[in-house]
């Protein structure tokens, strides 16, 4: 997460990127879960890695943390390598959990409630794709926030 000239403008308004941020990762976060009920085995998985390959970056460019279309370093490539392997343990938990609600309901939960249990999966899983995405896609956007913060304070105090 570093530009050329680890240089943030003094100017940009970090609170309000931030805020703008959640707001973009939110309404990812909904074609996350969207996709998630769709019973197609690791569609979620690779639309959410599509979405955060490209969503993350652009995070980094909106604190000015990377110029736009700028080429991803070792250091940066280790990041967002370690967000992938956070993302894809959180994607099995997601299908282990759902599994898990799914067998629970059909053993225990009346023959009412039990024909909504494949219905109840979905929900479930949609659920936990919008919080998984969401929550690695805040943590990016909150480590992008802390830099650029210590970053702005380090070059006032420079002036």
């Amino acid at each position: 997460m570093t530009n050329s000239t680890n240089r943030i403008d003094p100017q940009l308004d970090l609170d309000k990127v931030k805020k703008e941020c959640e707001e973009l990762v939110k309404k990812q976060a909904k074609i996350s879960a969207g996709v998630a009920v769709i019973p197609i085995t690791f569609l979620d998985v690779v639309i959410d890695t599509a979405l955060l390959s490209k969503l993350l970056p652009e995070i980094s460019v909106k604190f000015g943390l990377e110029a736009p279309n700028h080429q991803i370093d070792d250091s940066q490539f280790e990041r967002y390598k370690d967000r992938a392997f956070e993302f894809f343990g959180l994607m099995a938990t997601r299908g282990i959990v759902k599994k898990t609600i799914q067998g629970f309901g059909g053993r225990i939960v009346a023959k009412q409630v039990t024909k909504y249990i494949p219905f109840g999966g979905q929900i479930v899983s949609a659920t936990m794709g919008y919080m998984i995405f969401r929550k690695i896609a805040f943590d990016h956007i909150e480590e992008c926030y802390q830099t650029a913060k210590k970053r702005q304070q380090e070059q006032q105090s420079n002036q």
